[in-house]
């Protein structure tokens, strides 16, 4: 998925440097990053995609990182932004339920 959508930016830079098409010395600017950018993405999809399917070195990586993040061997239905939020988010955040009662009440009475 990665790979794909790393060939799918190749198209959308090129469309961008075209927006610069007025100016002839800001065209070939933006045209010329965008042709980097398109080797860079081509590049490492040519490297990484043989790796991936030899050496799975990608599927490793990440393995290792989810299982720092969960306990259990396979992770199937793990929230990663739940994860990382939630100690930031329990301390900002505070429900007050009968705020939301009381709100509730007002929705129903009008």
């Amino acid at each position: 998925m990665i790979m794909g959508a790393n060939i799918g930016t190749t198209v959308t830079n090129t469309i961008v440097s075209l927006g610069q098409s007025m100016d002839r010395k800001m065209f070939r600017r933006a045209f010329a990053g965008a042709t980097v950018h398109d080797c860079f993405n081509w590049l490492c999809v040519v490297i990484f995609l043989p790796l991936e399917a030899l050496l799975h070195p990608l599927e490793k990586i990440s393995a290792a990182i989810t299982s720092s993040i969960s306990d259990d061997d396979q992770v199937t239905d793990l929230d990663f932004l739940k994860v990382i939020t939630k100690p930031l988010t329990s301390k900002i955040i505070r429900i007050d339920k009968s705020t939301i009662k009381n709100i509730a009440k007002y929705c129903t009475q009008a």
